[in-house]
């Protein structure tokens, strides 16, 4: 085959990124179920225009490792310092009640443990959109949502991380030196992150430029991939997912540098200007519409029931008291849109083989049901906040 043959596939990716959240934006559709529709009508399901080179999968592999490593840099560190020990115990009593209902409610229905782990995933991403799209980003509310979201997508990760080490075929020996090879790189993750800390810290002159807003080399930028890179190595040699050497390496960028506003939005910009919108694409590719029987769209329909349950319940018992009953509610309904989690977990489900392909199909129809329906129900709970007056 020529090596010029993947370019048309190629332009015909980047043209679906680029049209893509045109056409989401006047849907008021979330632009990654858009990617992956595309991808479906498109792809090998579809009508076959597109197909999974090696240029595309690679591109899509370093979408997803991009996608955990934002979601490690998106985590509110600096409203976890600042709410102080007090302020966390409602979102993470939250938190422990959505995890714990979630693997209630999962073995009462008999589901499996990546399904559980799906109905039970919390991420940043969707609700920090939504928040600052109806200005709740700086309210009370908002700053709830954000801080029990936060705490939840560590914990989302740990759990995946753990059902891998558990779940990946050897001896109990061979169990055993995973668990401490994992525990060993969390070690090494949390020294060097208190070392990077106490570095910039007394240090700022150095790491000043990794945040400047105009830069010609981009150093940010690339320290920043190089940083996800490396713990995506260690990952690997540790013999767990990557995606947890990129949350990681995410989280320390996050952490250490507290200005990491245009940081983030430079890695944003590259991430999802070109390898995020293909990972979409390539998951609606890789979606297989024959195993989407009646009953595989039942199961996506009670799957997303429960998701929303196991938020919207823990929300109404767990704040503050002088919150009203509707903004408890719209809490538990923003909370139950982690569009990108359970679009992981269904992919790191199947590379196990602890799904079929029936199964990963259900939760990719979950994950595109919650990320619309939830949302709604968020704006018609809590509508917009008012515009912050300026001083």
């Amino acid at each position: 085959m020529n090596e010029h043959d993947d370019l048309p596939v190629l332009l015909l990716l980047l043209t679906i990124s680029v049209v893509g959240p045109v056409i989401a934006v006047r849907f008021k559709l979330p632009t990654p179920i858009l990617l992956m529709a595309a991808g479906i009508g498109l792809g090998p399901a579809g009508l076959g225009a597109l197909r999974l080179i090696p240029t595309v999968s690679f591109v899509s592999e370093l979408g997803f490792l991009l996608l955990m490593f934002m979601a490690g840099m998106e985590i509110d560190f600096d409203g976890i310092r600042t709410a102080g020990r007090s302020a966390l115990l409602l979102p993470g009593l939250l938190v422990l009640g959505v995890f714990g209902g979630a693997l209630a409610m999962g073995a009462l229905a008999g589901l499996g443990p990546i399904e559980i782990l799906a109905i039970s995933a919390m991420s940043v991403g969707m609700p920090l959109a939504v928040l600052k799209e109806t200005r709740h980003d700086v309210t009370p509310l908002g700053k709830h949502v954000m801080l029990a979201a936060s705490i939840g997508e560590f914990v989302t990760i740990l759990a995946v991380t753990g059902l891998e080490v558990v779940s990946s075929a050897g001896t109990t020996w061979t169990t055993v030196t995973r668990v401490a090879k994992v525990g060993l790189l969390f070690l090494v993750s949390v020294s060097l992150i208190r070392y990077a800390r106490a570095l910039v810290w007394w240090h700022p002159e150095p790491f000043r430029r990794l945040i400047e807003h105009q830069d010609v080399a981009e150093l940010g930028v690339r320290v920043g991939l190089v940083i996800m890179l490396a713990f995506v190595a260690v990952a690997a040699l540790a013999g767990v997912e990557p995606i947890l050497g990129a949350f990681i390496g995410g989280a320390l960028v996050g952490f250490v540098l507290r200005q990491k506003h245009a940081l983030e939005a430079k890695i944003g910009a590259l991430g999802n200007g070109l390898f995020i919108p293909v990972f979409f694409i390539v998951v609606g590719m890789r979606f297989e519409v024959a195993s989407l029987d009646g009953a595989a769209i039942r199961t996506a329909l009670f799957l997303s029931l429960l998701l929303g349950l196991t938020r919207i319940l823990p929300s109404l018992l767990f704040a503050r008291r002088i919150t009203p009953l509707r903004e408890r509610a719209a809490a538990g309904a923003l909370l139950s849109a982690p569009l990108t989690l359970v679009v992981a977990i269904g992919t790191i489900g199947r590379d196990l083989g602890l799904i079929r392909g029936g199964q990963q199909a259900s939760l990719v129809l979950v994950a595109m049901l919650v990320s619309i329906v939830f949302p709604i129900l968020f704006r018609s709970l809590a509508g917009n906040a008012p515009p912050q007056s300026s001083a």
